[in-house]
């Protein structure tokens, strides 16, 4: 049994109760006997039944010895025979998570069909043909425009899903493990030969050996079983940049503390961070959805939150519903008791329902967020949700992480300076021999100073002889060399954490000659390195002595040599922003982004970071604009929770469920919410968020939460992203505003028209017709251009504000309705239904005059601005809705269409008083719009 003596309260008991259940099995394995079948699954338990969650097993395993947990998973230091790995591969299962595959295309149909307009117009067009009288040309019409809308919508997505899988299963990654050339079944005792294998990851069992090297991504949850300055980076967990040591040592204070965090584990590697440095050899533990990064995973399986353009979508489709179930009533009744057919009356009121919905409205709008989705892609970024586009636009608040999205993800050399605060190149040349030196057992630091040395720095580096190294670890915090320099003299140069530097030192540099290092400079060194350290950098202290030859010919170089050390200066090092990162942010704070840093590295660093890109003008930890994840802990479930998250512009030390809360408690005051992060602790977030951007080379899991993938590492894409998104809303809205106070203008003419004359204005097809030229001449917004002012803020779904459009500018519309209907009645005198013949030409006069003015009026409309003066259409848009003028005006001229729409040849009189009322019409709708930015201080 493993020798137990130092292994405290439950560690105890926990081991004792392994080595007795897994030595009786391991026995009668050898010897054959009846439990045979135990010993071939005992290695798929958690060592605690008690408790089989991720974080206990992981927690249990890290404070058992090597020894036993290589007993109970039944490998050893060898690793495990090829048959064996094959053997637990089919039941484990592959090394993936759950959630790489595409949605298939019939789920995906699936999703985009149940669209509010949809099932509005599905509706209508099953009321068309359930009547006595059905109408199949409606019916068609409407089943027609669910198609397109459907079908633009599904292309584009299913194509940005496949783009995404591409994208993903580009990055393979191949893992070394240890495996013996035998099966587990040979006599114990005999010799074991071992190899190293290159195998898939996906290939990798509980058990597995496998062999940690400089680069690799973590393959599996694993124990660590060796190291040699091993560094793994777990920013991809936790948005911490300082990498962490990771030792064989048994974790039992972590164990007995189960309220410490995951994290802290130092002998255990989690699946998915990052080898810095060193090597190592490690035992997997976990794989698949049983690994920690599987946790994090669950959350994301809950029901996605409905986000700022579903809800926009939802209230605009409530709001159309309100306006059919007032007005179709009423005009059902007045025209009933005006004409005393009420058989007319119902199909007629169900046309004036069909005139209130913009039939086109999904086609259009699939159409503007397919255009903005061709648009991002020539950005590059992949739009795997449509919807996001324009959330993209209505993005008030982008809460980003800050590990690999506004940084590097890797410490680089920002200054080197002496013990008087100058910045001296000699410092530098101390440090830069000691990072070469350093060969074999260098880590992140001394990459960082051998990186810094370029052509462009201009440092010369005096020649020198390596005589001999003392190599770091993490007891010492420093690493020293011996060299020979010009002058053929021996001197020693220690580089490493200060407190441990400093306490070596008895003299320090000034200029050429060296003083004592009383307290006073003690101190001031001291303070110096905190204010750096404030600031959230790294602080090395650089320290040499001048050495005898005799002195280096001792067994105990380190004890002898490392002691009166005279300090030389700091290095200072640091997370850099990415180039475009300040930029980046500066340009979405000018189009009123407000952008919140939400991480999980430490308060200094994140301070440090905002500081650079001028988020806030004065922030320290003390501003109530800074918070940590444990002060956000103790306010959980209270309203002062809302207010701190409402104000704060820097979260530090969040968990991924907190960053989570934090983009939840943003979206409760009505804010559309983005969240931009690479990581896996940035999952939970970019789920919750309104629209959750990552770049192509984050996390998979980040990539399979995000809706917007950026294909390069340029921030300045975000910004893009955001105008094309304003574009693409400002141009839907524009089409929802216009086609809905157009068509509420029509059926406001109707009602007065009901209520006056013997006949219907308009018969049923006519409206259809009318309503669907129209919307055919809109085909063309989703190319038409925004006003620049209105790409200055975020934009999102209004209903009052829509609303007041519509009643504001409907009853404007109608005002040319009515001169058109005194036109019919008193000059014409259509005053009867006695001559059908007279009544079409009333209603041919009204379809041309209603089509003309509401597809001319688009170009009053579409700007706040005085159109073709001021502003101008595309030419697409130009195009279009010229084409429909003509093709209206000129459809009572033609023999076959003017019967098909029961229209007559219009009075040739009656063209002159079109064109002065067209006239009239657009001088009153342009005073009208100056009238309302006036009073109302907006206009799309």
């Amino acid at each position: 049994m493993a020798n137990l003596s130092r292994v405290p309260g439950r560690v105890e008991l926990l081991c004792k109760t392994m080595v007795e259940r897994v030595t009786p099995v391991l026995s009668n394995s050898s010897a054959g006997g009846a439990d045979v079948g135990d010993a071939q699954t005992a290695w798929q338990h958690p060592p605690n039944p008690g408790d089989k969650s991720t974080q206990s097993v992981l927690r249990a395993f890290a404070s058992l010895p090597a020894s036993v947990v290589l007993g109970h998973l039944q490998s050893s230091l060898q690793g495990l025979a090829e048959a064996e790995a094959n053997k637990r591969l089919n039941v484990a299962g592959p090394n993936l998570l759950t959630s790489t595959k595409p949605v298939p295309w019939w789920r995906l149909l699936l999703l985009i069909l149940p669209n509010p307009f949809n099932i509005l117009l599905a509706i209508l067009a099953i009321v068309s043909v359930a009547t006595p009288d059905p109408n199949w040309k409606t019916f068609t019409i409407l089943m027609v425009m669910i198609v397109i809308s459907c079908a633009l919508r599904f292309w584009q997505e299913y194509r940005s899903g496949i783009a995404v899988i591409k994208l993903q299963s580009s990055v393979k990654m191949g893992v070394q493990v240890r495996r013996q050339h035998m099966s587990l079944e040979k006599p114990m005792g005999a010799a074991v030969p071992e190899s190293k294998a290159s195998i898939h990851q996906q290939e990798l069992v509980p058990g597995d050996i496998v062999v940690i090297q400089p680069g690799l991504s973590i393959p599996a949850d694993c124990l660590i079983l060796e190291s040699a300055c091993l560094q793994i980076s777990q920013s991809s967990l936790t948005g911490e940049s300082e990498p962490l040591r990771k030792v064989p040592s048994l974790q039992f204070e972590k164990f007995e503390q189960e309220g410490d965090s995951l994290f802290d584990l130092e002998n255990i590697a989690f699946m998915g961070t990052s080898v810095i440095s060193g090597s190592g050899l490690g035992v997997v533990l976990r794989t698949g959805d049983d690994t920690f990064i599987a946790t994090i995973m669950k959350e994301l399986k809950k029901k996605r939150p409905i986000n700022s353009f579903q809800r926009g979508i939802r209230n605009v489709t409530y709001m159309l519903i309100a306006f059919m179930v007032t007005m179709v009533p009423i005009v059902l009744v007045i025209s009933g008791k005006s004409t005393g057919n009420w058989k007319d009356a119902a199909l007629f009121s169900l046309s004036v329902a069909v005139g209130l919905v913009p039939e086109m409205l999904p086609a259009i709008v699939n159409a503007n967020l397919a255009r903005g989705a061709f648009l991002l892609s020539k950005k590059k970024a992949i739009v795997k949700r449509l919807d996001s586009i324009q959330n993209l636009g209505g993005m008030s608040i982008l809460c980003s992480d800050k590990t690999g999205t506004l940084t590097k993800d890797e410490i680089a050399l920002l200054n080197y300076i002496d013990c008087q605060g100058n910045r001296d190149s000699g410092v530098f040349q101390l440090a830069y021999i000691n990072a070469v030196c350093q060969d074999g057992h260098s880590n992140n630091i001394d990459a960082a100073t051998i990186k810094f040395k370029s052509p462009e720095n201009n440092i010369g580096i005096p020649n020198y002889t390596k005589v001999t190294t003392i190599p770091f670890t993490f007891e010492r915090r420093r690493s020293s060399c011996v060299i020979r320099g010009p002058t053929k003299k021996l001197k020693l140069i220690c580089k490493g954490a200060f407190e441990e530097v400093s306490a070596l030192c008895t003299r320090f540099r000034d200029c050429t000659s060296t003083l004592e290092l009383d307290r006073e400079k003690r101190e001031w060194l001291a303070q110096t390195a905190h204010r750096f350290s404030s600031e959230g950098q790294r602080v090395i202290l650089i320290a040499s002595r001048e050495l005898s030859e005799y002195q280096v010919d001792g067994d105990d170089i380190e004890g002898d040599l490392e002691h009166d050390l005279t300090a030389e200066g700091f290095l200072t090092l640091l997370d850099p922003l990415k180039e475009d990162a300040a930029a980046s942010v500066q340009r979405l704070q000018d189009l009123r982004v407000d952008v919140r840093i939400l991480t999980g590295d430490n308060l200094p660093v994140a301070l440090n970071l905002c500081r650079a890109l001028n988020l806030v003008t004065h922030v320290d930890e003390e501003s109530i604009q800074a918070v940590t994840g444990s002060d956000l802990a103790r306010l959980e479930g209270t309203e002062e929770f809302h207010n701190v998250v409402k104000s704060c512009k820097v979260f530090a030390k969040l968990t991924p469920s907190q960053k989570g809360q934090v983009v939840s408690s943003l979206k409760r005051e009505a804010e559309c919410v983005g969240m931009l992060g690479d990581g896996i602790n940035d999952c939970i977030a970019l789920r919750l968020a309104d629209v959750g951007i990552s770049v192509d080379s984050g996390a998979g899991v980040a990539k399979d939460c995000a809706d917007v993938i950026l294909t390069e590492k340029a921030l300045d894409i975000v910004a893009d992203s955001v105008t094309i998104g304003r574009v693409t809303y400002g141009n839907t809205i524009k089409y929802i505003k216009m086609v809905a106070s157009s068509n509420f203008g029509n059926v406001f003419s109707i009602l007065i028209a009901s209520s006056w004359l013997p006949f219907q204005p308009m018969a049923s097809l006519q409206i259809l017709v009318q309503n669907l030229l129209y919307d055919f001449s809109q085909l063309a917004i989703p190319w038409d251009r925004m006003d620049e002012e209105y790409l200055l803020e975020p934009k999102q779904w209004n209903v009052r504000d829509l609303l007041r459009f519509i009643v504001v500018l409907g009853p404007t519309s109608s005002t040319i309705d009515m001169c058109t209907f005194c036109l019919g009645w008193f000059y014409y005198g259509i005053r009867s239904t006695d001559d059908p013949e007279a009544v079409k030409r009333f209603q041919t006069h009204w379809f041309m005059q209603g089509l003309l003015t509401q597809t001319m009026i688009v170009h009053l409309l579409r700007t706040a601005k005085i159109p073709v003066i001021q502003r101008r259409a595309s030419r697409i848009l130009v195009a279009s809705t010229v084409a429909i003028m003509l093709i209206g005006f000129s459809i009572p001229y033609i023999p076959v269409l003017k019967t098909a729409v029961k229209l007559v040849r219009p009075e040739n009189s009656f063209m002159g008083f079109m064109v002065v009322g067209l006239v009239v019409y657009c001088i009153e709708v342009q005073l009208v719009k100056m009238l309302y930015i006036r009073v109302f201080g907006t206009w799309l």
